[in-house]
């Protein structure tokens, strides 16, 4: 009986061998893998652009979304999570899923002025100058004078300009501003400046230059 019993029992034996021995070759196997696999890469978390954005408008908060990338492909100046971005402006447009940098944006148009500013619409006789701006950029505005100089003999007088506003930071230039009578655009100015500017406005157009 016993003799019997033994060939059955061996003949079980076997199949169950194997599978452990199969066992123990995936698990080194396994293990030789996960030595040789380098390790994970190091993520930061970074600002990147939620959508296509331009350099017309303010950015919002909605803007930005944080997302984790490997280091080594993070720029330098790259923007962490708790970089303040809303109310800042582009230099120029950033395609969705480009990292910030600190270089994209431009300063803040509330760097060194003071408390008494005021944000003030600035109708630019000449559309074309007011394309080339962006929030940030800094300008002098001038209005032409009131006293003709004639040029040349039977010239069309020409109307000195003279400096409203010096150095000031465009806060906005609106989409679609443009119309016969010139182009628009915000900038801050004291409450005076402010109110000559509006009077200039009145007498005759107005123009920019575009400091560096």
């Amino acid at each position: 009986m016993r003799d019997g019993v033994r060939p059955w029992r061996r003949r079980w034996r076997r199949p169950g061998r194997r599978v452990l021995g199969a066992g123990c070759a995936a698990l080194a196997v396994a293990g030789v893998v996960l030595v040789l696999r380098p390790p994970a890469p190091a993520l930061v978390d970074v600002r990147v652009a939620a959508r296509d954005l331009s350099a017309v408008e303010p950015l919002a908060a909605s803007d930005t979304v944080v997302r984790a990338l490997p280091a080594a492909t993070v720029p330098e100046g790259a923007l962490g999570p708790d970089h303040p971005v809303a109310g800042g402006a582009l230099r120029s447009p950033v395609r969705a899923g480009e990292v910030l940098t600190d270089v994209r944006l431009a300063a803040p148009p509330s760097v060194g002025l003071a408390a008494d500013m005021v944000a003030a619409p600035v109708r630019v006789a000449d559309p074309g100058a007011v394309a080339l701006l962006v929030p940030g950029n800094r300008i002098d505005v001038l209005a032409a004078t009131t006293d003709p100089i004639s040029v040349e003999f039977f010239a069309e007088p020409a109307r000195p300009a003279r400096t409203v506003v010096t150095d000031r930071p465009v806060i906005a230039v609106p989409e679609a501003a443009a119309a016969e009578q010139g182009a628009l655009l915000l900038i801050a100015v004291t409450e005076d400046e402010a109110r000559e500017l509006a009077g200039h406005a009145a007498t005759g157009p107005l123009s920019i230059t575009i400091r560096g």
